[in-house]
């Protein structure tokens, strides 16, 4: 029954799946099959892409989206609100149906009332709605189709998921007029059809001569069935890459009669049309539009003596006169001197007003355009603009490269989001368009740890902690947003693995108030870190682990690990232990450097002749991406590393 069930279930998907539809077999499924601890199921998922020509307005694409998901234990039940976003200049969302099919055999069909339109914080529409009366079992079903007047990019296909999926298909059919290049991921197909056909196609060229001649059109299918979800591994970036997915990019048009029209030239032609725009060059190479920025901050930069501290002051005036809204973009919401009087603006908003700044200054400087690393790998061989979604400033002072990306006096020059360390970036650069490796200063963290420790194994400890670049960013937030001390930089770290510790004092030794400089902190503790019997001390002197030890939990990477920037851990603790004891095992001390040399770390025991013990051990991470073929020769390394900051000092009572 099951093997005629299957048979019959793909046939009926690969003829088409009709809405609404639902089976009794579907309906009493309680289980993923092949997945008992799947909150839902994928029934099935498809985007089919179609194309019309609207007279007066030109070429459009039509994505229609049908997708039926079994929603089986209340973890899911979140699924189960829908928020479909559009930008409503050039989009529009329509034939939107929704039903949600009940174990017991009834259906709920969502009526207009229940489909809400707004704007969301990124000033995109969204249409929003909620699937009634949810049980374990329950189906949600809906369907919709985007009409959009671009394009140039349809909308990528992701087939697989994070919980498992039945049916995964993509459909298109691309009139002969528009080539696209195919920018996607291959999969192990269940379908894989790309055939010529021709049909009739009625559309109205620009110069009002109609068509409604038979033309040939590329009809593509791609299914893929019965998938597992992906697999979450930590120190993954970019997951979308390495999924199979159809992703499409128009080349060229060529209309009957007609020269072939390539949409994209190249980098040089795209930085042009850039700048010809008022929300990107115009905005920070006018002086009007930023002519009273320039006269508050005038004083204050010109002050500096050096490229350097000018730099610095025109980065300070914007951060600490402009919020960020927490959008992300490549272009300006509005003028300079506008966005000073609001006070706050997206990201593109508050770069380009320190580019406006440093250009009047004498600096030289450019946008520096990069895809956030959530958004995938660039793709630097096609002029694609729509694929970068944040700007920054890209300076140089002595043929050195300064990264600016201003967000906050707490950021230091030099210092971009880590969501921007993706890697690679544009340099928009009007006479020099070009791709650059995204590089950072190596975040650096110093612990030095002075254990007493007590017959009855309670430890004293005074923690002192220098931390710089990204470790001093995040340090210097968690102490403004800190309550109590135990959310302080370091010690919630130190609490975090051994939750029974208690925290005397603590105190910002330097750095708390000026990003350009180191954060110093200070915590003293009481640790449960040692343990006494009655001839021993077991102690553990590591308080903070360099690695998470779920990078060696897996027999194989599927992904790339991926850090975001490079990095240098180091503890040296010292252990002071009572008259009478002695040290029963030495821990050996050993360098490790990895094949590549992009990894090292060493730890060493020193003994003193009172028996104090000082362990010194280091971690530095320079090299800040590995591919998954790489995993099996870093996993020892790992697994060492990991072993190290776990070594127990064992003590024994002399006689």
């Amino acid at each position: 029954m099951l093997i005629l069930y299957a048979g019959s279930l793909s046939a009926q998907y690969e003829d088409g799946l009709k809405f609404g539809k639902i089976d009794d077999a579907d309906r009493s499924l309680m289980v993923a099959p092949g997945d008992s601890s799947a909150e839902a199921y994928v029934l099935y998922d498809k985007l089919d892409l179609r194309f019309d020509f609207v007279p007066d307005k030109g070429p459009q694409t039509l994505e229609t989206y049908h997708r039926r998901v079994k929603l089986i234990k209340p973890s899911s039940f979140e699924r189960a609100n829908v928020t479909l976003s559009y930008d409503s200049d050039y989009e529009t969302i329509g034939n939107l149906d929704a039903e949600v099919h009940l174990p017991d055999g009834s259906t709920i069909q969502l009526r207009n009332r229940d489909f809400i339109t707004d704007k969301g914080a990124d000033d995109k529409s969204r249409i929003s709605f909620t699937f009634p009366q949810i049980t374990p079992g329950a189906i949600i079903e809906y369907s919709y189709t985007r009409r959009s007047e671009s394009i140039l990019i349809p909308a990528s296909y992701t087939f697989q998921e994070d919980i498992p999926v039945r049916w995964s298909e993509y459909t298109a059919r691309i009139p002969e007029y528009y080539r696209y290049a195919s920018l996607g991921t291959q999969g192990n197909y269940f379908i894989q059809q790309v055939e010529q056909t021709h049909r009739n196609w009625n559309m109205t060229l620009a110069r009002g001569q109609g068509n409604t001649s038979s033309i040939r059109f590329t009809d593509m299918r791609y299914v893929l069935k019965d998938l597992p979800p992906f697999q979450y591994q930590p120190y993954t970036n970019n997951l979308t890459d390495y999924l199979p997915r159809v992703k499409l990019q128009l080349q060229s048009v060529e209309y009957p009669n007609t020269m072939t029209q390539p949409v994209f030239n190249n980098w040089e032609t795209t930085v042009r049309t850039l700048h010809e725009r008022q929300d990107f060059g115009r905005y920070y190479q006018g002086k009007a539009h930023y002519n009273r920025v320039w006269k508050q901050a005038e004083a204050q930069i010109m002050a500096g003596t050096t490229p350097q501290e000018r730099i610095a002051a025109a980065y300070y005036f914007v951060a600490s006169n402009l919020q960020w809204n927490e959008q992300y973009n490549i272009l300006g919401s509005d003028s300079p001197n506008n966005v000073l009087a609001a006070g706050s603006g997206n990201s593109a908003d508050l770069n380009l007003c320190l580019l406006a700044l440093l250009n009047e200054a004498g600096i030289k400087a450019h946008p520096l355009l990069v895809s956030l690393r959530d958004r995938g790998a660039h793709m630097e061989y096609y002029p694609l603009i729509n694929q970068f979604n944040h700007l920054m400033v890209y300076a140089e002072v002595d043929d050195k490269m300064i990264l600016l990306d201003v967000n906050g006096s707490d950021r230091p020059p030099g210092l971009p989001r880590i969501e921007a360390l993706n890697h690679r970036g544009w340099v928009a650069d009007e006479r020099n368009p070009h791709w650059i490796s995204v590089e950072v200063p190596r975040a650096r963290r110093v612990v030095l740890a002075d254990m007493q420790i007590a017959e009855d194994g309670h430890t004293a400890v005074d923690l002192t902690a220098r931390l710089e670049s990204y470790y001093a960013f995040a340090g210097r937030n968690q102490l403004h947003a800190m309550e109590q001390a135990t959310e302080a930089p370091v010690a919630r770290e130190v609490i975090a693995r051994f939750p029974a510790a208690s925290i005397r004092s603590n105190a910002v030794l330097s750095g708390g108030d000026n990003s350009l400089e180191p954060l110093t902190y200070k915590v003293e503790l009481d640790l449960p870190v040692a343990v006494a019997t009655q001839d021993f001390l077991y102690i553990q002197p590591i308080l903070i682990p360099a690695l998470d030890d779920a990078l060696d939990d897996v027999d194989a990477r599927l992904y790339p690990v991926d850090f975001p920037f490079p990095w240098r851990e180091q503890f040296i603790t010292t252990v002071h232990v009572p008259a009478g004891y002695v040290l029963d095992e030495v821990p050996e001390s050993i360098r490790m450097v990895s094949e590549d040399g992009g990894m090292t770390a060493t730890f060493t025991t020193t003994v003193q002749p009172d028996h104090t013990v000082i362990i010194n051990f280091s971690v530095d991470m320079d090299r800040t991406f590995y591919q998954a073929t790489d995993y099996p020769t870093l996993r020892g390394m790992y697994r060492r590393i990991i072993d190290l900051q776990e070594t127990t000092l064992v003590y024994k009572r002399a006689k």
